[in-house]
């Protein structure tokens, strides 16, 4: 198939959840990769990709993106060590790089196939494109809030990763994700909606410096679920203690 983008004939294996990010999970030379609902997984050292979605051109322009929130999750991760919960601030970021990042992580997942996890984006699928490659300013419609789970009060490092899931609040379509520790729930939609006190302050697509939300990990359904499989799946719990033999020799 060509390239979802440009039409390109050759495409690449184009990771759906971002390389960069992949790594920072990894236990050993392989990771889990949680693909369906019922908490399935497959040992991969790359992580999940789709050698049918995109051409290297396309997928490099993603990638710069996705290498700059890298960057800004784990900044947000060493910054948050020793903190109390509740809005914090960053200065000095690219907003607008951030909310591209999310669009183009919610496009790639839309043009997937249904075994890797496929979102429906509606209407907005090809605005949403325009904005994750820069062709579009970003409208208003399109809004972005991140929060930062810890487990503990010096906690640095990322405990999961999660491709992107439909929600729905207020009668608004949502969607949730989670790369380099950070949760992010994305706006795309035109209708209005009432994010309350805490989610307000800290949407992006507003005046001022980049704020986040520090909360604890227990309260996340990300943790969870993560929690739950690594305890209860025979599978996953004998592909993890095998990493930690291999690491520990």
């Amino acid at each position: 198939m060509p390239c979802s983008k440009c039409g390109e004939k050759n495409t690449i294996r184009a990771h759906l959840i971002p390389q960069v990010f992949c790594k920072e999970v990894q236990t050993g030379k392989s990771h889990a990769t949680a693909v369906k609902t019922d908490g399935s997984f497959h040992p991969t050292q790359s992580g999940t990709f789709d050698k049918n979605i995109l051409c290297a051109t396309c997928d490099g322009e993603l990638g710069r993106l996705e290498e700059y929130a890298a960057i800004v999750f784990a900044n947000i991760r060493k910054g948050s060590i020793n903190r109390g919960f509740g809005i914090k601030e960053c200065h000095g970021i690219d907003k607008d790089k951030i909310l591209r990042f999310c669009a183009g992580i919610l496009w790639k997942y839309s043009i997937t196939s249904e075994e890797y996890g496929k979102i429906d984006l509606y209407s907005y699928q090809d605005e949403i494109k325009k904005i994750a490659f820069g062709e579009i300013e970003i409208p208003s419609w399109f809004d972005v809030a991140l929060v930062r789970l810890l487990i503990h009060k010096q906690d640095d490092e990322v405990f999961a990763y999660r491709a992107p899931l439909n929600l729905k609040k207020q009668n608004v379509r949502l969607y949730n994700f989670m790369l380099g520790g950070m949760v992010c729930l994305v706006k795309a939609n035109k209708k209005k909606m009432n994010f309350g006190d805490e989610l307000s302050k800290i949407l992006l697509n507003q005046e001022g410096e980049l704020r986040y939300l520090l909360a604890p990990a227990e309260v996340s359904e990300e943790y969870r679920l993560s929690k739950q499989l690594a305890n209860e799946s025979s599978r996953l719990s004998a592909f993890l203690d095998k990493q930690d033999t291999t690491i520990n020799r």
